[in-house]
């Protein structure tokens, strides 16, 4: 099963597996979330994949990726659609070598349109590392 996903700008599919939890998010006044818990690590997907992608939806979605101790919230603006049976086409090797991070693993056509098929664990894991080694640098 797959999820499609909506950032402000693009459209992505996640295998539905790989979420554990979907959850809707509130932004406070100041842009932070409100209803913050110290054991997850919220982060906005659209401007972690393209820095031109931010949202200014106020209510947001989040698939929570479950990790050792840590979960980490992939917010986005909508999840909308469960798609059961899909042909999602692998990347080619050549093109997988030249990503600068391992995260898209395929290519959905929908309506002849390509949405590109987004590995969350190893977003997740990425953004992981990056805040431990962050905290180690302190």
């Amino acid at each position: 099963m797959l999820l499609i996903i909506r950032t402000a700008q693009h459209r992505y599919i996640v295998r539905r597996e790989d979420v554990a939890t979907l959850r809707a998010m509130m932004r406070g006044d100041d842009g932070r979330r409100e209803d913050a818990d110290p054991s997850m690590i919220a982060v906005e997907l659209g401007p972690l994949i393209d820095p031109a992608d931010v949202s200014t939806v106020q209510r947001r979605h989040a698939l929570i990726i479950p990790l050792r101790r840590r979960n980490i919230a992939l917010l986005v603006d909508a999840v909308d659609t469960i798609v059961e049976y899909a042909d999602v086409q692998p990347l080619p090797p050549l093109l997988r070598e030249r990503l600068r991070e391992p995260w898209t693993t395929g290519v959905l056509l929908i309506n002849d349109q390509p949405v590109v098929q987004l590995d969350v664990r190893a977003i997740a894991r990425s953004i992981l590392l990056q805040r431990t080694h962050a905290s180690e640098q302190k």
